[in-house]
């Protein structure tokens, strides 16, 4: 069997996996003990029975009724039907479920498969955007889709009724089309296909020919879908910019005479994009300012004024203090990134927390020690060349990755500022950059001379933890044990090498911790939220 077969086949079982663990997920979690669900649901319900829109009013928010549902873990007693502070949200989503609202009577397990499918659709589209990154590369395609779709938080909320599943799948188009189109040697020809008879096949390859126009499309309804999926706009637009300036600089040289051309040079590619974006989004916009005043075209002003008891960053602080609050936000924002479930109250046991620090902290050292690696066989390549060449493939998607990550990041910075919010999971829009740093960092943590660095500093970082422990600081066994086993690992992966047969080990412990992944999805439901919501 090839190589692509053999690629083509894992992705199958990854999907098909996801679809199983997902689909655990969504019948063994109890009903609305997911986040804001009840909200998300009701918004379903009212498009599907009142045909229209619904508006947020002051008192679809009560604080205190929203915690005594929670508290009594949603009894058939307390009615759902108040809760309804998502109703500020853009409408597609809701709009694609109410059919499915209809078809099964409102049924909340047939809306939580919904979501499932469209994450499923979400989790392809990335997987083809790690292929188109790295198409020699199987391994890393593999390792950043197992990633992706065994992230138990991120199975946890595919696995619930609301739009984050939509504004994934969105955005992971978004993101093929933009790195085939700027990874295409074709890109510059000015020539541009016409429309055909109308067959599905010429509407295909006329979209496939006109990037553009279909990222414009895809951003549109983004806006459609929910604010997060904004990113997608100034991540492609600075991409575009980015190879344009950098294209344009090189050939022919920049100087002061040709600043028009290279001005309309810039706007060019830029332009097709933007205007049917704002196209889309400007009738929701219209009448969210028509509906909530002012230029609050998402809403999100008005929403902050309902959603009254919610703790503010600045009251946090003033009665916490600014140490409490940025340990806080480590742990929390770290914690809800892998997994804590229901509304953010199941926690899995705090080993398993500690291995994922552990293989976090392998995966930041991996990264730490490959850019260096790459850059260095950059230099020779750059010393052996006379000419300066435009940036490659490779370097436009890492601009990417990076250029997400930082948008993302910088939106759940800004968003705490306000509320205490440290939800890793509002850090998901940019899976893409975590799934292939994560595969990335774990591939150059097993390069042998990497690992015996990397077990060095396990090492190490067991010695301090024995060194706290001598002050009277009670010693973490477990932690101490899982350090030292990880070294072990790293230890046993640099002698491979002089072992017969030892390098086709190496695939396997590659592997490795994405089957733990795995296994954790299926315990979780069992050990955790089944347990703590039922009981």
């Amino acid at each position: 069997m090839s190589p692509t077969h053999t690629r083509h086949n894992t992705q199958y079982a990854i999907l098909f996996l996801y679809f199983a663990l997902a689909t655990l997920f969504a019948i063994t979690t109890p009903a609305w003990q997911n986040p804001d669900e009840p909200a998300h649901y009701n918004y379903i319900a009212f498009v599907a029975t009142e045909g229209r829109l619904p508006v947020l009013h002051l008192g679809d928010y009560d604080e205190a009724y929203l915690q005594q549902l929670k508290d009594e873990k949603f009894p058939p007693t307390l009615s759902i039907v108040p809760v309804r502070y998502e109703f500020h949200q853009p409408p597609l989503y809701y709009m694609l479920a109410a059919p499915v609202y209809w078809l099964s009577g409102g049924s909340l397990l047939v809306l939580r498969l919904f979501s499932v499918l469209l994450g499923a659709g979400a989790i392809w589209l990335l997987s083809l955007c790690f292929q188109t990154v790295f198409p020699e590369k199987p391994g890393i395609v593999l390792a950043a889709t197992a990633f992706v779709a065994f992230l138990p938080m991120h199975l946890s909320i595919l696995a619930s009724v609301n739009n984050d599943a939509l504004a994934e799948l969105i955005i992971a188009g978004g993101l093929l089309v933009l790195l085939r189109w700027m990874t295409d040697d074709s890109r510059t020809d000015d020539r541009r296909p016409t429309p055909g008879n109308g067959s599905w096949a010429e509407s295909a390859q006329f979209a496939s020919r006109n990037p553009q126009l279909l990222l414009g499309l895809l951003i549109g309804l983004g806006f459609l879908t929910k604010a997060t999926a904004y990113i997608l706009l100034p991540v492609v637009l600075l991409t575009v910019i980015f190879l344009t300036i950098a294209t344009v600089v090189t050939f022919p040289p920049f100087t002061i005479r040709n600043f028009p051309p290279f001005l309309r040079r810039i706007l060019a590619p830029c332009l097709p994009v933007i205007l049917p974006s704002l196209l889309l989004g400007l009738p929701l916009w219209l009448r969210n300012s028509a509906t909530y005043g002012g230029l609050d075209f998402l809403g999100l002003h008005w929403h902050d004024q309902v959603v009254t008891g919610q703790p503010t960053t600045a009251a946090w602080i003033a009665a916490n203090g600014w140490p409490a609050y940025w340990e806080r936000a480590m742990e929390f924002t770290f914690k809800s990134f892998w997994g804590v479930f229901g509304w953010l109250g199941v926690f899995m046991d705090g080993r398993v927390y500690t291995l994922l620090l552990i293989f976090s902290a392998v995966v930041v050292a991996g990264l730490a020690v490959g850019p260096w690696r790459w850059g260095t066989a950059d230099r020779r390549r750059q010393t052996a060349s006379i000419r300066v060449d435009p940036p490659n493939p490779r370097s436009i998607s890492f601009f990417v990755v990076l250029l997400l990550l930082a948008g993302v990041a910088a939106s759940y910075v800004w968003y705490n500022l306000g509320f205490v919010q440290h939800q890793g999971r509002y850090l998901f829009p940019a899976l893409f950059s975590f799934g292939l740093l994560v595969a990335l960092g774990w591939r150059e943590a097993l390069r042998p001379r990497n690992s015996l660095i990397i077990a060095g500093l396990l090492l190490v970082w067991s010695a301090m933890l024995v060194g706290t422990s001598t002050t009277g600081v009670a010693l973490d066994k477990w932690t101490l044990l899982f350090l030292v086993g990880g070294a072990s690992l790293l230890l046993v992966n640099t002698f491979l090498e002089r072992i017969p047969g030892g390098t086709r080990l190496r695939p396997l412990l590659f592997a490795l911790p994405f089957v733990l992944l795995i296994l954790l999805d299926a315990a979780i439901p069992f050990l955790y939220t089944v347990p703590q919501l039922t009981q």
